[in-house]
């Protein structure tokens, strides 16, 4: 029972302390998400070790799911409450056109990557969902569709490593080569126009303290979230009640209703002006993404990580590198430019967060708004996107 009480206390208190010292060293290397699931892995090794010599000590796997699920469901519609999907239609249709790119390219390959290895996974057609989830949008659509599959958690702790490790390097190629390489086949930028009209979007996933003040708009906020994420719960328990109520099976129907449900409503809330301009929603779904990312890393069963990030670790990597290689491809024969380029795979690969670094990087601020937006689009598609092949695979 102590335990369980401190296991309570960590999962909500660790994020916490990582939203706060977020400009930390270690914080500013692995990334706030990293740093959750680092943490979160060594109090499973620790509980491991304890294990092997004999202190019989286990986390309680339902603080652990129930936190997480709770967490991920109230998170996503906070997250997509601030994304300004009405901005899309300021795009060029250069900027339009590479985006849809890089969201057919990733699709396409995974789909190959599942009929030459994948299928022979067990889980294979999630995983290929996941990675859809994850390159078109972010880690919240990776969570959810592996959630809405019913994954275990030790398996979805793995697919988040998994993407941490070749997102770390694959960045790194993003900055430092990309362009000097893609530029020998591409047109290089000449000024050209990536908007229809100005826009003031901001980057919603910076951590900004000083709009994260208690008010009465952003607690109506969370609770309009929580309520989207009960309504969710609500239309599962009927589904099951209406399937016969078979014993076990109530958990397999509410987490994917409540994961699409919330989704849905996110996406129409966000055009409610007065909901998207509340400030600091971004800044709680985000501490509720750590608090999910925390709660699974922690409640891994570290013995049965061998058995499966490798066969993960290269499903995600193929659909990495030939995700962006077709992209880059499809440019050509379009001529888009070598910077819309990078920019609309990083909006969909890494999510609107990086966008900055990246323009900075490749000298070219034109293409930071376009990239935040390409970016909010992801994060609304990603999940019906990834679902939605992951399922005719599994056919």
């Amino acid at each position: 029972m102590t335990f369980s009480i401190i296991q309570v206390i960590a999962i909500f208190f660790v994020p916490y302390l990582i939203i706060k010292y977020h400009n930390f060293k270690l914080t500013k290397l692995l990334g706030t998400i990293g740093t959750a699931y680092l943490l979160g892995l060594i109090v499973a090794l620790i509980i491991y070790l304890l294990n092997l010599a004999g202190i019989d000590l286990k986390p309680n796997k339902d603080i652990g799911e129930i936190g997480s699920h709770a967490a991920i469901g109230i998170a996503i519609p906070l997250l997509l409450f601030s994304a300004n999907l009405k901005e899309a239609k300021k795009l060029s249709k250069t900027v339009l056109l590479s985006f849809a790119s890089l969201l057919f390219s990733v699709m396409f390959v995974s789909a190959i990557v599942f009929y030459v290895f994948g299928r022979t996974l067990p889980d294979g057609a999630a995983l290929s969902g996941m990675a859809i989830g994850v390159y078109t949008g972010g880690t919240p659509n990776l969570n959810a569709i592996a959630n809405i599959f019913g994954l275990d958690p030790t398996a979805i702790g793995i697919a988040n490593l998994s993407d941490m490790f070749i997102g770390a390097v694959f960045y790194m190629f993003l900055l430092l080569l990309a362009k000097p390489l893609l530029k020998k086949i591409l047109p290089e930028s000449k000024g050209g126009i990536y908007m229809k009209e100005t826009s003031d979007i901001r980057n919603t996933d910076e951590f900004n303290f000083n709009e994260f003040k208690h008010s009465k708009p952003l607690v109506l906020s969370f609770l309009l979230a929580l309520g989207m994420a009960i309504v969710g719960a609500g239309v599962g328990i009927l589904i099951w009640i209406l399937l016969g109520a078979e014993q076990g099976r109530m958990t397999d129907l509410l987490v994917p209703s409540m994961m699409i449900t919330v989704t849905v409503l996110g996406i129409i809330a966000s055009f409610n002006k007065k909901i998207r301009e509340v400030k600091g929603t971004n800044i709680l779904g985000q501490y509720l993404i750590l608090v999910f990312s925390f709660a699974l890393a922690s409640s891994m069963d570290l013995t049965k990580i061998q058995s499966g990030f490798g066969d993960i670790l290269l499903v995600f990597g193929s659909v990495t590198i030939l995700g962006f290689a077709l992209h880059v491809f499809i440019s050509w024969l379009l001529k888009i430019d070598v910077d819309c380029t990078m920019i609309t795979a990083t909006a969909g690969i890494y999510g609107p967060a990086f966008i900055p670094a990246v323009t900075k990087q490749i000298k070219n601020d034109a293409l930071t708004i376009p990239g935040l937006i390409c970016g909010s689009i992801g994060y609304a598609v990603g999940t019906f996107l990834g679902l939605g092949i992951g399922l005719l695979l599994g056919l």
